[in-house]
């Protein structure tokens, strides 16, 4: 049998929760796994990346290469 439980934060765990584990498991064997998720994205910020990957993605000409761009503002860089 799998039980998840989720915290938001490592501080979520209390001793009455490693309590409540003990008594529920008494003489089970129980593996303890953490996982770390990445950092929070704001779901404005999801919209967005998926508002531009489809217009990119209907568009493929607009992509710029990054390095061309690294150029042409050292090259703006260094006129001004």
């Amino acid at each position: 049998m799998d039980t998840t439980f989720h915290f938001t934060s490592a501080q979520e765990i209390t001793h009455d929760v490693i309590d409540v584990i003990r008594q529920a498991y008494r003489e089970k064997p129980v593996s303890i796994y953490i996982q770390e998720y990445a950092p929070f994205v704001p779901e404005w910020q999801i919209q967005e990346v998926r508002r531009r990957d489809a217009i990119t993605g209907n568009n493929p000409a607009c992509f710029l290469d990054s390095d061309d761009v690294i150029s042409e503002l050292e090259n703006e860089l260094e006129t001004a």
